[in-house]
């Protein structure tokens, strides 16, 4: 009996071990988001959906900008970043020590 006691053992260490070492799957990136155009002050608001208690960032490469908010459970962020017409703004998110892929996009001349 403790042969296969031991030999079990064996096996559920050896699985465990082997999960450990595999790769985690990347987070998926947010939403496209709704972006407006630049209102009087400059701002842009970007709206979507990323993670449940996520911290979302938002790069505008143009100027070197960053904004973000963290979302609630529902996932949702809403929050505004300076940008003029045609910059290109990047946007993802991170939980915990996990970060998504991001998407890219321009700033656009009228709300889409």
């Amino acid at each position: 009996m403790t042969w296969l006691l031991r030999r079990l053992l064996l096996a559920c260490m050896g699985l465990f071990l082997a999960s450990c070492l595999s790769p985690t799957l990347p987070l998926p990136p947010p939403t496209q988001p709704e972006v407006s155009s630049p209102d009087a002050e400059g701002f842009v608001r970007l709206q979507g959906i990323a993670a449940p208690r996520a911290e979302v960032l938002a790069w505008n490469r143009n100027s070197g900008l960053i904004s973000g908010q963290v979302t609630g459970e529902n996932s949702r962020f809403d929050f505004l970043i300076r940008a003029a017409v045609d910059d290109t703004i990047e946007l993802w998110y991170t939980k915990g020590t996990d970060e998504s892929q991001s998407v890219v996009f321009s700033v656009p001349s009228a709300t889409r």
